[in-house]
């Protein structure tokens, strides 16, 4: 606990240092804001065998479906005279969803001194978490689960978890914080966040009460370690280690929130090789559970304008404290990935998923298991 409270005060000492830096108020030129950002349409050919609790088959989808996931980036920075770089970024989701704005926050940048970010965005273990290669469609917090390629069973937690996720969040959804990136020192990189509450990307931050167990995880907090190193000739070693925590409002038998993550990938030419995993433990808020595990392993081959590559990922995640039930989801996909052109990229691949809940699912109408085969393929552009 010591050493989380002066981290805090090491992130405000290092943004009172940066502000006070001579000639910090003057600069070059003011900001002037760009757009960024990407653009995802996909085709998906599925038909998924669902069960209900009793083992029923009551259900009827589509076989083909159109998915997208875009996203348009407000972003701007300049240079004071100090040498100091302040700069914003601004995501504004390209399609309309609860959480239209996905991040939002400031930084500050000094070569010598590191780089301070304010506001809503991913904490530094997750952002500096090393997960294994894919061909082009992703499963670790990736497409499928993202497009919503299949269907999941009811009362799945498919985002912020351990169900598809090894890079931790456990329902940190680009919450407000305060995080700190060093420069990479012989290829070594440390990062800090301090997350005053868990809440969803883009919120206005309205102070909260927490009551019987009710409100919002707090006083958060994130480490990570990041190192890159040439290993031979043409072979580059990539390894990372995450921390999270955070105090769950408390209530009779509950417990806060922590986790722990790694992974390791091995470039060898245009050969890639890589894993990493994740564990999670406490409770969250409305009787959640946030115990957990996952883990993926994965192998790429990039030649030219093409890239091939295997992964396959396992998650299980608790759910609730009512009972000890799990849930589980296993994906796997084969995909492939041909560059048309700078920020233009064509994907497609096969991939196979079962996801499964331990836990009886009331009534015939709710899908209790959800597994099969799919076909995806989209085209991603960056701009």
């Amino acid at each position: 606990m010591r050493r989380s409270h002066g981290t805090a005060a090491t992130l405000a000492t290092l943004a009172a240092t940066l502000a006070a830096l001579p000639g910090g108020t003057r600069a070059a030129e003011p900001i002037q804001l760009h757009i960024e950002g990407g653009h995802q349409q996909w085709f998906v050919a599925t038909q998924p065998e669902l069960k209900n609790g009793q083992g029923q088959h009551p259900f009827d989808t589509a076989v083909v479906d159109q998915k997208h996931n875009s996203e348009v980036w407000f972003t701007g920075e300049t240079l004071l005279t100090s040498g100091l770089t302040v700069g914003l970024t601004v995501q504004l989701e390209a399609n309309t969803v609860a959480d239209q704005i996905d991040e939002s926050f400031l930084f500050l940048k000094s070569g010598p001194s590191g780089m301070l970010q304010l506001g809503d965005t991913d904490n530094a273990a997750y952002k500096m978490a090393v997960t294994a290669p894919t061909g082009g469609v992703t499963i670790n917090d990736g497409d499928l689960v993202g497009i919503e390629a299949f269907p999941l069973p009811a009362g799945f937690d498919g985002t912020n978890t351990t169900i598809d996720s090894t890079p931790l969040t456990l329902t940190d959804d680009d919450s407000g914080k305060f995080s700190f990136y060093s420069p990479r020192y012989a290829g070594l990189q440390i990062g800090l966040s301090y997350i005053p509450q868990f809440e969803a990307g883009g919120d206005n931050n309205n102070s909260i009460a927490r009551v019987n167990g009710s409100g919002r995880i707090t006083n958060g907090f994130a480490a990570a370690v990041n190192y890159t190193s040439p290993v031979a000739e043409e072979a580059t070693l990539d390894v990372s280690f995450g921390w999270l925590r955070g105090e769950t409002p408390p209530a009779e038998g509950t417990s806060d929130v922590w986790g722990l993550s790694a992974g390791v990938l091995l470039t060898w030419g245009a050969l890639e090789i890589g894993t990493s995993v994740a564990y999670a433990n406490g409770d969250a808020p409305a009787g959640r559970s946030l115990d957990g595990y996952a883990y993926d392993v994965g192998i790429a081959y990039t030649t030219g304008p093409y890239r091939v590559g295997l992964t396959y990922i396992k998650g299980v995640s608790a759910g609730s404290r009512a009972d000890s039930a799990r849930q589980y989801l296993d994906q796997v996909s084969l995909s492939g990935t041909y560059t048309l052109g700078p920020g233009v990229d064509l994907v497609a691949g096969l991939f196979a998923f079962d996801a499964d809940g331990e836990k009886e699912v009331a009534g015939a109408g709710e899908v209790a298991s959800s597994s099969g085969i799919g076909f995806a393929s989209g085209l991603k552009i960056r701009f």
